[in-house]
């Protein structure tokens, strides 16, 4: 009698485990958590269909639901002043218990290849890892993962700021959240969402860019290739090259050719595999940096401006509020400038762009990055100062503080034969850092560009800058820093942060002769 007692008991407790799921918050919520301050969260997760599921805060508030047929549910929690220790409860039929939970700040930090360099491989990284002690920033990195549906759920953990696990943190994200911390004396959440070598396209959503003709022709040209693609085959192609490669050894080992729709830059796959899986996650604002692989021609480079727009109203949309949105303006990279302005100016056309996204779409900032690159690496080892301005421009206007950040030309005239140009955001005034100023170039009716003068002069109680040239008589337009990597630009703001460069004129560059092709081997029979 006792062991069919037993017995029941045993298969009653069974029971739930094969036909009740449990109630689970979605992947963003766990221990050491950063929940975004003094707001309506949405909190979220999955549970038993029509199970009742209550969240509650150790703050006092607590908000509940009822799970839909798909076993969904969604509230919205109160969430107290910057603080903690606190803690999260999740009560459904069982009951789980978030720990160490902050309330602070959270940004979003994303993009490709230089917002994933970790902080172990920037410049003073054995110092900055040993001072990274601040048990008030958390920091969580999304998982990689390409998807053709958007995900509910994405990979992932949240760790409390350490020299241990902040090494292998986003370095730009570090710094920027550092600066931040230390400004403001709130937590500060950092979720970094990136992968190296990737478009513009593939974080957006699809449905958002079906009628782009760059997004359009990306996607057929994937679509294309997997047409032809069949698992069994890319397994026998890899089995016979790795064969090949094994005798020879020469060369890169062969890898297994996945499905050409299932590739990180094939138009919407980040978004739905990881920005999607987490809004709406309450923000305080993005921070990105993305942008090299869409500097590959002149007409991507310009219409990246729409593009970069159309993903932060995207992101918007799915987040249903209007997050500040914060970016780096590529910096210099690429042989340096020797002409007034070079034909070969891509860089300078994207970083064109990236102040463009933000003239029609509010709360969309850049900052320059013009004097941090380097010639020869597309992945400069100084985000420090990365960090530093981006956390001071949004300091300025996300938070209102006084702090510098890029100075941007504000307006442009004609004067006789000298151009006035006036600007924005220029702190206690501007500078000619190291002498005089350099990298102004002028030109006439002509469109021929020359090298000009250019100096800080204040008219009428506004401080300008005057550019002339000796050899242009009438002068239509001016140009700063017009190169993908601009000679010696040297106009700053007192506070050391330098302009932005800019063009007066919206011409367009003249076209250059396309290099000749590589003849390819042939293959050996």
């Amino acid at each position: 009698m006792r062991l069919k007692v037993s017995t029941i008991v045993l298969a009653g407790a069974a029971l739930p485990l094969c036909v009740m799921a449990e109630v689970k918050p979605s992947g963003l919520f766990m221990d050491h958590m950063v929940i975004q301050r003094e707001t309506q969260a949405p909190v979220w997760g999955a549970a038993d269909p029509g199970e009742k599921v209550t969240v509650t805060g150790s703050w006092g508030e607590s908000a509940t639901t009822t799970a839909g047929k798909d076993g969904k549910w969604r509230v919205k929690l109160q969430t107290p002043k910057a603080g903690g220790p606190h803690s999260i409860t999740f009560q459904g039929e069982n009951s789980v218990e978030l720990k160490n939970v902050l309330s602070g700040d959270v940004w979003l930090c994303s993009g490709q290849s230089n917002m994933q360099v970790t902080l172990k491989t920037t410049t003073g990284a054995s110092k900055n890892i040993a001072d990274a002690n601040y048990p008030n920033i958390r920091m969580f990195s999304v998982e990689r993962n390409p998807a053709l549906k958007a995900a509910d759920d994405c990979g992932g953990e949240w760790n409390v700021c350490s020299p241990q696990t902040a090494s292998k943190f986003s370095g730009v994200a570090y710094f920027t959240g550092r600066e931040l911390h230390k400004n403001l004396d709130v937590p500060i959440g950092l979720i970094s969402s990136c992968w190296g070598g990737t478009d513009v396209e593939s974080w957006t959503p699809w449905g958002d860019q079906v009628e782009d003709s760059f997004a359009l022709a990306m996607k057929s040209k994937l679509d294309e290739k997997a047409q032809g693609y069949s698992p069994e085959k890319a397994q026998a192609d890899y089995e016979k090259d790795l064969k090949k490669w094994e005798n020879k050894k020469r060369g890169r080992k062969p890898t297994l050719m996945g499905d050409p729709r299932m590739k990180q830059n094939y138009p919407g796959n980040l978004y739905n595999g990881m920005i999607h899986p987490l809004a709406p996650f309450a923000l305080r604002g993005v921070v990105w940096y993305q942008g090299e692989n869409n500097a590959q021609e002149m007409a991507e480079a310009e219409h990246y401006r729409v593009q970069l727009a159309r993903m932060v109203r995207s992101w918007r949309k799915v987040w249903g509020q209007g997050i500040p949105f914060y970016s780096v303006q590529l910096p210099n990279f690429k042989d340096p400038q020797v002409n007034p302005v070079e034909l070969d100016n891509v860089w300078a056309m994207i970083r064109e762009s990236f102040v463009h996204a933000g003239i029609n779409t509010p709360d969309v900032f850049t900052c320059s990055m013009i004097d941090l690159g380097e010639a020869k690496n597309i992945h400069p080892r100084n985000k420090e100062d990365v960090g530093v301005r981006m956390a001071s421009t949004i300091l300025n206007k996300t938070y209102g503080k006084e702090t510098p950040t890029t100075p941007f030309m504000k307006s442009f005239k004609i004067d006789d034969s000298k151009a006035i140009i006036t600007f924005d955001y220029t702190g206690s005034g501007l500078m000619a850092k190291g002498g005089k100023l350099k990298t102004f170039a002028i030109a006439g009716t002509d469109q021929n560009f020359v090298w000009a003068d250019a100096e800080i002069v204040t008219r009428d109680g506004v401080e300008c800058v005057v550019v002339s040239s000796a050899e242009v008589s009438q002068t239509v337009a001016v140009r700063y820093a017009w190169a993908d990597n601009p000679a010696e630009c040297n106009l700053y703001s007192k506070e050391g942060y330098p302009a932005s460069p800019f063009r007066t004129d919206d011409w367009k560059p003249p076209v250059s002769e396309p290099a000749p092709k590589k003849k390819s081997r042939k293959k050996r029979k």
